[in-house]
């Protein structure tokens, strides 16, 4: 946030980040059931509650001996199976048939495996002994006490798998933030319906559902008429949701036209402005305001500029409301093919495709005319960062980016 609190007029996507970390702080936690908790955000250490593994248990299915036990023929005492618990000693010359997962019933033992034998009427015959043990051993993968995820960690099904073998079964996230959508534009008609001459179907609506439906959060979406003061009684009836929401997002109505009213919207809802236009290409026209611990952004209506705006900025509010310690995460690849980038005076954030290619990660700038060209969107699924005057890209520049949301 600038000293001032006056609007950042031209606001680098820097400046951007840094009024979107100063609105946001993380939201309050709540305990819920960990089959409800993926794509959620851990808000405690997660500790070892014991040794992991947290007994002696076979890495195969063999018959266990004493490991100073040289013999080559050895009598079947007993069974085991995994969930079995028999604690004994062995005697000089005495197996037990063990299955993969089984608890070892003494310490200093070894399991031969079951393909290195050779067993009738309950003797067992060494084919092959070797040195390995065969054994997960107590603690061999995390000691009581240990942290195993760090708060700020987003539980993902291998992280929940995790949480589950701990019997961490329900775990504290944060809350989910409540987000309501305006969607302006007297042009805009459903997906569904035909557009007549001077109207188009509304992506942008979808669009923003399905973004936060990949974070698992519910959207209140309206539509407002272009008129300011029926959109201010628009609003007028939906007070109570307003109030609640901690992220409001504009879809239009951020630049300077006659029917632009986002600002004097926001301000009539207690907003600070503090942003009022970028340094970006696509979003320039972008809106920034805060009211304590909510936000609210008005994005140019134009569906490419909605596109960057929610996978970049947007995304960097959810992130900081949940608690999450990686925001965005900045990654590089090299161009495939040159690019003019064109030396203009804003950067450019740049639907791009990201693929790996053995050890590096190649990059696609992806063609688009204008912020109201959908076409790339089809196989984007990264945002190339594109410095302001940087002009022609020769293959295999490094260009820094940021992964979307989407798989195409």
């Amino acid at each position: 946030m600038n000293e001032t609190n006056e609007p950042i007029a031209n606001a680098s996507l820097e400046e951007l980040l840094g009024v979107i970390r100063a609105s946001c702080p993380a939201l309050e936690t709540e305990r819920i059931p960990l089959s409800q908790a993926i794509g959620r955000v851990l808000r405690e250490d997660i500790l070892a509650s014991e040794d992991q593994p947290a007994f002696d248990r076979s890495a195969v299915d063999g018959y266990a001996i004493n490991l100073d036990d040289g013999s080559h023929q050895f009598r079947v005492v007993d069974f085991l199976r995994a969930g079995d618990w028999r604690p004994r000693d062995l005697s000089h010359g005495e197996t037990i048939r063990i299955a993969t997962g089984a608890a070892l019933p003494a310490r200093n033992l070894q399991v031969m495996m079951q393909e290195d034998v050779q067993v009738e009427n309950g003797s067992c015959s060494v084919l092959r002994r070797t040195a390995e043990r065969n054994i997960r051993m107590r603690g061999e993968d995390a000691h009581g006490g240990d942290r195993l995820i760090a708060a700020g960690t987003r539980i993902t099904p291998g992280v929940a798998a995790l949480l589950a073998s701990l019997g961490q079964v329900n775990p504290l996230v944060s809350r989910l933030p409540r987000v309501i959508h305006f969607a302006t534009g007297d042009e805009i008609v459903s997906p569904e319906n035909m557009p007549a001459p001077g109207q188009i179907r509304d992506s942008n609506s979808t669009l923003i559902h399905a973004f936060f439906q990949t974070h698992c959060i519910g959207v209140t979406q309206l539509r407002l008429p272009e008129d300011f003061d029926r959109a201010t009684a628009v609003v007028a009836t939906h007070k109570a949701e307003i109030e609640a929401a901690d992220l409001l997002l504009f879809s239009g109505g951020a630049s300077v036209g006659q029917h632009d009213y986002t600002s004097r919207l926001l301000a009539q809802l207690g907003f600070t402005l503090r942003v009022g236009r970028t340094n970006l290409r696509p979003g320039r026209p972008l809106i920034v305001a805060s009211q304590g611990t909510r936000i609210a952004f008005g994005l140019p209506g134009n569906p490419l500029a909605h596109f960057v705006g929610l996978q970049v900025l947007v995304h960097s509010a959810i992130a900081a409301f949940s608690g999450f310690t990686k925001p965005l995460t900045r990654y590089k690849g090299r161009l495939v093919a040159a690019v003019d980038a064109g030396a203009g005076p804003r950067e450019t954030l740049w639907p791009a495709h990201v693929r790996l290619a053995g050890d590096s990660t190649e990059i696609t700038l992806l063609p688009w005319q204008s912020s109201g060209d959908l076409t790339a969107l089809a196989t984007t699924n990264a945002i190339a960062r594109i410095p302001v005057g940087t002009g022609i890209l020769a293959i295999d520049s490094e260009v820094e980016f940021f992964l979307t949301d989407t798989l195409p």
